[in-house]
């Protein structure tokens, strides 16, 4: 993916549907957990993969990512990642105290809270852009932050040296817990949003 395909008044609108959508995220997620959840300003970027692994997270961290495809216009997949330790976090805000975890039932919270996330995000761009957008149902994995992110980007055609980021952050009020929603675009999908939008 070449650096100057896009405009910087389509980068922004980019920008903006990514705010637009992390903003119903973590609304569900605060309702989730029962804290106040932050998202920062969604980073929009083109990378090649060694900046990737310099600037957001090392090759080789072990991280828990769950991945939903965006069904209907093939639109491309959705990847939530954090490292195990924020995800145990994370879990444990939605259980009650004293609840004894195991990693099935740690790896089907978070599943479920993925779901909650990606479907209320799909739900805010489907009424703004008039397009009827749902998503799979949502894969877990446990493996090294750099076979996660590379595997997904191939998955959706995405060959390139260089990539598109678009990623949510979330912080968690009073635990620190941070995670990461990403969307990887189909090869055409952002060509036809900017034209639905008129860009």
């Amino acid at each position: 993916m070449n650096p100057n395909e896009f405009s910087s008044i389509q980068l922004d609108v980019l920008k903006e549907l990514a705010n637009i959508g992390g903003g119903n995220a973590a609304t569900a997620i605060s309702q989730m957990v029962s804290r106040f959840v932050n998202m920062s300003v969604p980073t929009i970027d083109i990378l090649g993969y060694n900046d990737i692994y310099e600037k957001i997270m090392s090759e080789e961290e072990e991280v828990v990512a769950v991945s939903m495809e965006v069904l209907g216009l093939e639109a491309g997949s959705f990847l939530f990642v954090c490292n195990r330790e924020n995800a145990e976090k994370l879990v444990r805000m939605m259980l009650p105290d004293g609840f004894e975890l195991s990693d099935e039932m740690e790896y089907s919270a978070i599943s479920e809270l993925v779901n909650i996330v990606v479907t209320s995000y799909l739900n805010a761009l489907s009424r703004m852009l008039d397009l009827s957008m749902i998503s799979s149902v949502p894969a877990l994995t446990v493996d090294m932050f750099g076979a996660i992110i590379s595997y997904a980007y191939m998955e959706n055609e995405q060959y390139d040296d260089q990539v598109m980021i678009i990623k949510n952050e979330f912080t968690y009020d009073g635990a620190k817990v941070d995670s990461s929603l990403y969307f990887i675009p189909r090869p055409g999908v952002l060509d036809y949003l900017f034209n639905k939008i008129g860009v």
